[in-house]
């Protein structure tokens, strides 16, 4: 089994892309997987709920956690137990990294400690999908902001910043795609970046 993660901010557009590669892959006759970070589990998406509801003002600890909790579960109870040929994640904990690590000035060393103590499998490829903040959040003018959504421009520049210090350190794993762009050019190259095409 093939695990791909997709990252990045809001508004990249993940879930276009793991939906075109989705389809792509099951044409060519694969068992193809999707899963979302937080959620994907009954327990997970509860979590999950709980991380979004802006009416719950969590300590940055706490929400390092609570991520934490939800993926210890996606892998045991899922991850684990698939057979497909491709996985496509929608966020794995490389999104930890950026988003409590270098978003909220958690300790990096501790989220490594605790992607080792959960037992993440490591993805083969991580799709990178780099956006402009403000780019990101004008295709989401129309969305009701959840609890992490309303952390400010601030906030997701350190993230997106994370991200790029994140993929630069992993140059094997990672492939940077510019997500400024039109959908299909997007797919296109996130194919050729695969070796699919």
């Amino acid at each position: 089994m093939k695990i791909l993660s997709f990252e990045g901010i809001e508004g990249v557009g993940k879930s276009t892309q793991i939906n075109l590669l989705k389809k792509y892959l099951e044409k060519k006759h694969f068992n193809v997987e999707v899963l979302r970070e937080p959620g994907s589990t009954p327990a997970g998406e509860r979590i999950r709920d709980i991380l979004l509801n802006s009416d719950n003002n969590l300590s940055n600890e706490s929400e390092l956690l609570l991520m934490f909790a939800a993926r210890s579960e996606l892998i045991n109870n899922k991850i684990n137990n698939l057979s497909c040929d491709y996985l496509l994640l929608d966020r794995f904990y490389d999104a930890s990294i950026a988003y409590q690590g270098y978003g909220r000035n958690l300790s990096l060393s501790f989220i490594n400690e605790l992607i080792s103590f959960t037992k993440c499998p490591v993805p083969h490829k991580s799709i990178l999908l780099d956006i402009p903040v403000n780019i990101g959040f004008s295709r989401k003018t129309n969305d009701t902001k959840d609890r992490i959504e309303s952390s400010g421009d601030k906030f997701f520049n350190k993230v997106r910043n994370g991200y790029l210090k994140i993929a630069k350190s992993n140059p094997d794993r990672f492939i940077i795609i510019n997500a400024d762009d039109d959908i299909d050019n997007i797919h296109t190259e996130i194919l050729i970046n695969l070796d699919l095409k």
